[in-house]
């Protein structure tokens, strides 16, 4: 039996042109037109959406242009700033187009070196353009917005699934009718990362046959908490069952928490009130699970602040 993790499917199948990568239909006409008179560009949207894939292409086989790569999650301090791209953007390119920094997952930019890049965005705009990836467009400072082309980049959702399609075919993956039909809704969940899409789907093909569970159990152990919780079992006590859980759910706490919200959602027996705050307080722990260094911690600080709100008036 072959063995279907002996590559990871989102690099065997990671977009190579133009023509691979799933973009909206204005989007592509957009960077189908892109001139050598590039304006700095920022592209956002969440993680796995195909930002950093479309500005690597851009700078190497549509502009085909002199460029620098930086992935700020790793260098975003002011000496990058100072030391790299000043250095690189400072003079004009041999073949006399302009050059290209890329700054990949710019939101982790510090304080200092925002600024920094703001000016000199605005210094070398003669010689250097500049292309941004972020996650998180609000931490984006107001300046480096200003000077650049905002362009949100979620992927068509129907051209995920052809994508999917085509590597599930290419893989020679068996796929029976139940299969089928349970794997429109298996993407949507996971839509717009394409990223955790494919990983996703590779996870349960291994077999050399899709195997999406029926039931998630994320969604069993979402709804059996928040029924524990109306019971007025402590949250101290679920954390136990949470953390035995993890392997079940895949530690996948993001999904965790929106199956929660969903449970909370659609339950009948809650009081309007109580609904209400608890579904904010369960969009806000999704918002930090993506700032957070342990996401059990911050699962458990939820379901503490559910209680709290469950037992007031």
């Amino acid at each position: 039996m072959s063995n279907h993790y002996d590559q990871l499917w989102v690099h065997k199948y990671a977009p190579k042109t133009l023509e691979d990568l799933v973009l909206e239909p204005r989007n592509r006409d957009y960077f189908s037109k892109i001139t050598d008179d590039v304006p700095n560009l920022l592209f956002y949207s969440g993680p796995g959406s195909g930002k950093s894939s479309i500005a690597k292409i851009l700078v190497r086989d549509v502009l085909k242009c002199q460029y620098l790569y930086i992935n700020a999650s790793d260098e975003n301090g002011i000496d990058t700033i100072r030391n790299k791209v000043m250095s690189f953007a400072q003079t004009r390119s041999l073949d006399g187009k302009r050059k290209i920094v890329l700054l990949d997952e710019a939101d982790s930019i510090s304080g200092e070196g925002a600024r920094m890049l703001r000016n000199t965005m605005e210094e070398f705009a003669e010689t250097t353009r500049f292309i941004l990836t972020a996650n998180y467009f609000n931490r984006i400072i107001a300046p480096i917005k200003s000077r650049c082309e905002l362009i949100p980049l979620l992927p068509d959702f129907e051209g995920c699934m052809k994508r999917c399609c085509y590597i599930l075919l290419q893989e020679k993956i068996k796929i029976d009718e139940a299969q089928k039909g349970l794997l429109r809704t298996f993407l949507e969940e996971r839509y717009p990362d394409l990223r955790r899409m494919i990983n996703d789907l590779q996870k349960y093909s291994i077999t050399g046959s899709l195997q999406i569970p029926i039931k998630r159990e994320s969604s069993n152990l979402a709804a059996t908490l928040l029924g524990s919780l109306m019971q007025k079992v402590s949250a101290l006590n679920l954390r136990k069952m949470v953390i035995e859980s993890e392997r079940a759910f895949n530690s996948d706490f993001q999904q965790l928490l929106k199956d929660l919200f969903e449970s909370a959602y659609v339950c009948e027996s809650l009081r309007e009130n109580h609904k209400k705050a608890l579904l904010v307080e369960i969009g806000e722990s999704m918002y930090r699970d993506n700032q957070v260094l342990d996401h059990e911690i911050n699962f458990y600080c939820c379901l503490q602040n559910l209680e709290n709100i469950l037992g007031s008036k």
